[in-house]
């Protein structure tokens, strides 16, 4: 009989790829945004600036809600209201701020 090497096998391993994914995504296009807000010249690196920033804001506030959407789903109910109060905490301070 052999004796198993490591940790046995995470059922829970992969369960979020699809976010995993969606991260690397981000990553990759806040980088090509930044660099292509340097090379290019004013007039257009001022429009992919914006986008860059929009990109660094909206990322964290689809991931928030993609895991709102988890965690109902799960029924944890109060990591959900937690995920909730942080998106209108978000959305009074975009109010505010205009």
């Amino acid at each position: 009989m052999s004796v198993p090497i490591g940790p046995p096998p995470d059922p829970r391993a992969g369960r979020q790829r699809a976010l995993v994914a969606m991260l690397r995504v981000s990553v990759a296009l806040v980088a090509i945004l930044a660099v292509g807000g340097l090379l290019l010249p004013e007039a257009q690196a001022r429009p992919v600036g914006t986008a860059m920033v929009v990109t660094l804001v909206a990322v964290p506030v689809v991931r928030v809600g993609w895991l709102v959407i988890r965690w109902l789903r799960r029924g944890d109910l109060r990591f959900a209201l937690c995920g909730v109060g942080l998106l209108v905490l978000m959305a009074g301070a975009l109010l505010v701020s205009h």
